[in-house]
């Protein structure tokens, strides 16, 4: 395949590049290293059939110079990511979240590419009462502009579907973790460790509980539902959506205190006393994954096993800078 992909630059886009190079697809890379890094990117600079330009997807008409060019499809990454940043700028959100998404599809339409993967997230459910949440529940109430922005953006990705014959896979991405990460609290707490080994504060009271899915078997899942639920007739059948995430979950006490076993074994960590850590974020999140999994995708790893290889793992990288 002939793939676009927009947000190439961060964890699953890194992750997206490589596994759809090492299956012998082309690869147009666009990022503009909002939250990705350069560094993502160099084990595919010399590498055939890969190609970036830093674009931010944002701008009016930024696929211009494409045009002419064919495409299978286009994997829309390019968001913010990062919940809390929001809140202090709600504006940014619009900006990065939900008119990165609206002016892909522009691309989508202009370029006649007839494939759209959508990376959305669980943060559209909110607070949901019905657990684990389910694809079809109608109690979707987002209580972050950053969940505002992704259900917006699957809104107007309907529309397209619609209206201009796309067809369009929405995954609902579980908190993603692994090696190459750019921001979320296995971030946070090795950058908070690495400036003060003596203390780990703690946002919230640690008994936040969420799933994790490692980006290796994210990023498989994406391509097994693209590859295994080809689009049909029917709306359902061209605009699919599937909840992405591994089994169980894990709170943030055991992130933190494997992280600080890991890094800095003798720091105190002091937890504060709020069920949530900031404005928006959610205490309890469990995501239904068994329509994925009815298509025989099954994950490597757990939600504990995924976030214990990430700090491992983290915590090497970093170590590499």
């Amino acid at each position: 395949m002939k793939v676009l992909v927009t947000g190439g630059a961060g964890l699953v886009g890194n992750m997206l590049c490589k596994k759809l190079l090492e299956a012998g697809s082309e690869v147009f890379c666009v990022d503009n290293f909002t939250l990705g890094t350069k560094r993502h990117l160099q084990e595919f600079e010399s590498q055939k059939g890969f190609e970036f330009q830093n674009w931010d997807v944002s701008q009016k008409d930024w696929f211009t110079p494409l045009v002419g060019k064919k495409f299978d499809l286009v994997v829309h990454l390019a968001a913010n990511s990062d919940i809390s940043l929001g809140f202090e700028n709600p504006q940014m959100e619009f900006s990065r979240t939900l008119d990165t998404t609206f002016q892909t599809l522009l691309a989508a339409r202009k370029l006649q590419i007839p494939n759209f993967i959508f990376s959305s997230t669980s943060a559209v459910y909110g607070a949901n009462p019905e657990f684990p949440t389910p694809e079809t529940t109608a109690k979707m109430y987002p209580v972050s502009h950053y969940g505002a922005a992704k259900l917006a953006s699957e809104n107007f990705i309907s529309s397209f579907v619609e209206n201009y014959g796309l067809k369009a896979w929405v995954f609902r991405f579980g908190n993603v973790v692994g090696e190459k990460l750019t921001h979320g609290v296995i971030y946070d707490f090795t950058k908070k460790l690495k400036q003060n080994p003596e203390t780990l504060t703690v946002l919230g009271n640690g008994q936040q509980t969420k799933t994790y899915i490692h980006v290796e078997d994210c990023v498989d899942g994406i391509l097994h539902a693209f590859q295994k639920s080809p689009a049909g007739t029917s709306h359902s059948e061209k605009f699919q959506v599937f909840n992405l995430s591994s089994e169980g979950a894990t709170s943030v006490k055991q992130i933190a205190e494997k992280t600080v076993a890991t890094l800095a074994p003798k720091t105190k960590i002091q937890y504060g006393s709020s069920s949530v850590g900031w404005v928006g974020d959610v205490a309890r999140t469990q995501l239904d994954v068994r329509k994925i999994m009815a298509l025989g995708w099954k994950p490597k790893f757990d939600s504990k096993a995924s976030v214990f290889k990430s700090i491992e793992d983290h915590s090497s990288w970093v170590k590499a800078l």
